[in-house]
């Protein structure tokens, strides 16, 4: 968790105390125009993208009370661009802080109500939300701008627009105007890239110059003396031309967040599948949680998982097909009383988790728990087949059901479980499918949330399903039955049916995530926890087709990229079946 601003309200204005200075003025919509707006030239940006079809980028550092991205969106949402807006910050407003903003500003500023359900927890790192239906994008770091910036510079292949630079000012917050920070600014700009600042002090003028910028002198009075902006003036990074149409190979949860996320950035995606209608994998079950088994450790694993979790919650809760009822996690064979206190400590003060006794467990879940027990709040019920339709239904995505992708289909992104490795390029993956089954009962008494222990309830509307299986090796359906309904002991029921599916899972149970060559990505082994990192694994690819930066650090996409396993066979040889 990372430490939130000291805010305080004086005369109605939040006020930054561990910086000792405002976060803007009383008239802040107005300065946000004149000191950043105007001199950045947004406006005119923004008509320009529309035109020639493009996504303006806007980068900031400071993102503070998020005033300056409501004002940037409210700009694209008006000239009909897409927006993709990257901020940085140190010490972030904390979720219920940030909620007493919300209420000042909804009224004038729309996009706040939407920024309020979607804030991110006070987690180190990426967070990147789609608002106004994917219109717009923002990218948010928590945590110092320079390591923000160093992993941005790293992997983004498209240039900023604007620069809007909002640190407070030099004297309170020395590190936000650093030579060598402002320089990776540069890095990521190009020609004609703007920058304003609301500082006019001599040193951020001599080293933006210094960076490439011709800067100069904004009349500010009666409000202020002057500020600073500026426009760069060398060639900087090119711009790369974005694809207009992508295949998808997959019909299931993955494929449609891949194909959803390209679409709502204005890409045209054909999505194949051999079969003849949509969700007929694992996708095709019907109920499954958007639910995290979080990890305590700190590790890259942990990292991944309560990202890929934070992100996936709050983007499918805007479509058909999700309940978010929250979720209880008992205790069980992969959750001691050590390890729970350790997830909940590691994400305390978050809003992701919290913890509750016995007794708050049994009454939250209307179901007896025996001991301690995690509650996530923001978890669910996913029909997938309802969510997948849901997410395919777009203008811009054309369904290509009973045939494969071609095979030189490019760009392709392979998004169709094991089948993945029958592509050219992708036999290398470490990849198997694992057969599962979940059972359908009728309960006298049902859980009134999902519950996870040693295998997981969950009420549905003809029921409430158990499961699932996890079979290496296919169990007889009826020992399947037998296994999922330990749990019900005690309690009256009658079993309805089962369901079963195979899941994809790769030889180190985590998913695979980017790019396999030029042209050609893959989201697939998602395993059971599908719904919370398929629609994340979407963002991911996505980006990468767009010339963006994935939504989280690069030492977390080291841990699922498939080149992970070209390392791993040059050691020990190939498993699960791979081969060069």
């Amino acid at each position: 968790m990372i430490e939130p601003a000291d805010l305080v309200w004086r005369d109605g204005q939040p006020f930054a105390r561990d910086f000792n200075d405002i976060y803007h003025a009383p008239d802040g919509a107005r300065e946000v125009q004149r000191v950043f707006m105007a001199p950045a030239q947004i406006e005119s940006k923004a008509a320009t993208a529309a035109v020639e079809g493009l996504t303006l980028r806007i980068g900031e550092l400071g993102f503070g009370t998020g005033l300056n991205f409501a004002v940037a969106a409210a700009t694209a949402l008006k000239a009909r661009c897409r927006l993709h807006f990257i901020s940085f910050d140190s010490r972030p407003i904390a979720p219920n802080a940030f909620a007493e903003i919300v209420q000042c500003r909804r009224a004038s500023w729309p996009i706040y109500a939407e920024l309020h359900r979607a804030y991110p927890p006070l987690l180190a790192g990426w967070h990147r939300r789609a608002l106004a239906e994917g219109r717009i994008m923002l990218s948010l770091y928590w945590g110092e701008a320079g390591g923000g910036l160093a992993d941005l510079a790293n992997r983004q292949r498209q240039p900023i627009d604007a620069w809007l630079l909002d640190g407070f000012a030099p004297s309170r917050n020395p590190a936000m105007w650093r030579e060598g920070l402002l320089g990776q600014i540069a890095s990521l700009s190009t020609a004609g890239t703007t920058v304003a600042t609301f500082s006019s002090a001599g040193a951020v003028r001599r080293r933006l110059q210094a960076c490439g910028f011709s800067v100069r002198r904004v009349d500010q009075r009666p409000h202020k003396r002057e500020s600073l902006a500026g426009t760069f003036g060398q060639a900087g990074l090119a711009r790369r031309p974005v694809t207009k149409r992508v295949a998808v190979a997959g019909a299931g949860i993955a494929g449609a967040s891949i194909a959803r996320h390209l679409a709502d950035q204005g890409i045209a995606v054909d999505v194949f599948d051999p079969a003849a209608s949509i969700a007929t994998g694992a996708s095709g079950i019907p109920a499954a949680l958007l639910h995290p088994r979080l990890l305590g450790d700190g590790s890259l694993s942990a990292a991944w998982r309560v990202h890929a979790y934070a992100y996936s919650q709050a983007w499918v809760r805007r479509f058909p097909g999700f309940l978010e009822s929250g979720a209880l996690q008992a205790g069980g064979p992969n959750l001691g009383a050590e390890k729970m206190r350790r997830i909940a400590s590691a994400y305390a003060g978050t809003g992701l988790v919290e913890a509750l006794n016995s007794v708050q467990a049994t009454q939250a879940g209307g179901w007896p728990i025996n001991g301690d027990a995690l509650c996530f709040p923001h978890s669910g019920l996913v029909e997938p087949k309802t969510l997948t339709r849901a997410l395919l239904d777009h203008p811009l995505i054309s369904l290509q059901l009973g045939r494969p992708a071609p095979p030189g289909a490019r760009p392709l992104a392979l998004a169709c479980a094991a089948a993945a490795r029958q592509c050219d390029g992708a036999s290398f993956l470490e990849l198997v499918a694992v057969a599962g089954q979940m059972d359908i009962v009728a309960l006298d008494v049902r859980p009134r949330l999902p519950v996870v222990s040693d295998g997981y309830l969950a009420p549905i509307r003809s029921g409430v399903v158990a499961g699932a299986t996890f079979e290496h090796r296919p169990w007889a359906a009826e020992d399947a039955t037998a296994h999922n309904l330990r749990q019900l002991e005690g309690h009256h029921h009658r079993w309805i049916g089962r369901v079963r599916a195979n899941r994809a899972i790769a030889s180190d149970r985590t998913p695979i995530v980017g790019e396999l060559a030029e042209g050609l990505t893959v989201s697939t082994a998602h395993g059971a926890m599908g719904m919370t990192t398929a629609p994340f694994a979407g963002a991911i690819v996505a980006s990468r087709l767009t010339g963006d930066f994935p939504p989280l650090e690069r030492t977390v996409e080291a841990l699922v990229e498939p080149a992970r396993f070209r390392r791993r066979q040059a050691r020990r040889g190939y498993r699960l079946g791979a081969s060069a």
